[in-house]
């Protein structure tokens, strides 16, 4: 019974993160159609301008996301941070310097860019996340795209004004947006399942992209071409939701390294009673004593990120005064999960064999 209204309340708060999210991205998008209208008229797209400040948003989205990746260590969100760079990097550059027109070979570039955002994407996703099949697998799909755009670009840049074959620039332009829209909905499915927000919002506005340029194949617009004022809302919508989903991140990692650093900043200034083991010379002393693993403990969870901070002393422990940890005797490792509650021993364990 406890485990079906646990259940239940998870898929509750779920729900209400996903509703959470939608309200959000369609504030965006008003908010998006709202400036076209106020800087170009009811009937005219302020293109430039939307290709301008996506291209900004899409490039600080990837920046914050590059700094979380590293203060945490987590693979998923640093292929997350490739594939939004990749997608700002190489599709919102290309349109935001005025390179792109309809079925040019830049055209390509972007599609192509494309096509590689929705790899890293998979791979943060469903792929292998850690270990060195994921490095290998991140660093595989990272290498081709760039080759790939790097060539196209050094033709572009050899034959000027050189056109595509236009079944070649359609059949691309189609594949890239409907592997986003597939990619996009796997990992809303996925981040509303696990309660990863990171993971959600970047579905989220994956699929708007995807809808977006859906719009335009719909109503005929060749690739390349100006979108019209609902798909430029929507994409620019959906690179700013990017952004919120970074910005939302980082302030929660940030959080919770400030959570976990308040407890070993307090250790160092409370040290331990001193014991009969601190009064030992140096060669008589434990060496796994003065590992400073033994006193790690995880902390507090962000979006499936668990930060190490040290374990305050506790009474009758000896006491580093140089890490401000304190050891367990024998240099055994403690670990806890969130509040840093030590895990029950099992009933019997430890006694010889055939008592008890």
């Amino acid at each position: 019974m406890r485990s079906t209204i646990s259940i239940r309340c998870r898929q509750d708060l779920a729900g209400r993160a996903l509703a959470a999210d939608l309200a959000a991205l369609a504030a965006l998008a008003t908010g998006a159609w709202l400036l076209g209208v106020l800087i170009h008229g009811r009937h005219d797209v302020a293109h430039e301008a939307v290709a301008v400040l996506a291209f900004a948003a899409g490039v600080a989205a990837a920046i914050l996301l590059a700094a979380v990746a590293g203060l945490s260590g987590s693979a998923r969100t640093g292929r997350i941070a490739a594939a939004v760079a990749l997608y700002a990097g190489v599709t919102l550059l290309v349109r935001a310097s005025g390179l792109e027109d309809p079925m040019n070979v830049w055209v390509l570039a972007g599609c192509t860019a494309v096509l590689g955002a929705i790899g890293m994407l998979a791979l943060a996703v469903r792929g292998p996340v850690t270990g060195r099949a994921g490095r290998w697998a991140a660093l595989t799909v990272g290498a081709l795209t760039v080759l790939a755009v790097a060539a196209i670009g050094a033709v572009a840049v050899a034959v000027p004004g050189w056109m595509p074959p236009a079944w070649a620039v359609g059949g691309l332009d189609v594949i890239a947006w409907s592997g986003a829209g597939a990619a996009g909905i796997v990992a809303l499915v996925g981040g509303t399942r696990s309660r990863r927000a990171l993971v959600r919002r970047t579905g989220i506005a994956f699929t708007t992209l995807s809808a977006a340029h859906a719009v335009r194949i719909v109503s005929g617009g060749a690739p390349g071409a100006d979108r019209d004022a609902v798909g430029a809302a929507l994409e620019l919508a959906a690179v700013a939701m990017l952004l919120v989903a970074a910005v939302a991140f980082f302030v929660a990692v940030l959080r919770g390294l400030r959570a976990t650093a308040a407890p070993a900043a307090r250790a160092v200034r409370t040290p331990a009673p001193r014991t009969g083991a601190d009064d030992l010379p140096e060669q008589r002393r434990d060496p796994a004593a003065s590992n400073a693993l033994s006193g790690l403990t995880i902390g507090p969870v962000t979006d499936g990120i668990r930060i190490l901070t040290a374990r305050p002393p506790q009474a009758g422990q000896p006491h580093d005064p140089a890490t401000g940890i304190g050891h367990v005797a024998g240099g055994h490792r403690q670990w806890a999960r969130g509040t840093g509650a030590h895990r029950r021993t099992r009933p019997g364990r430890g006694r010889p064999p055939g008592r008890g």
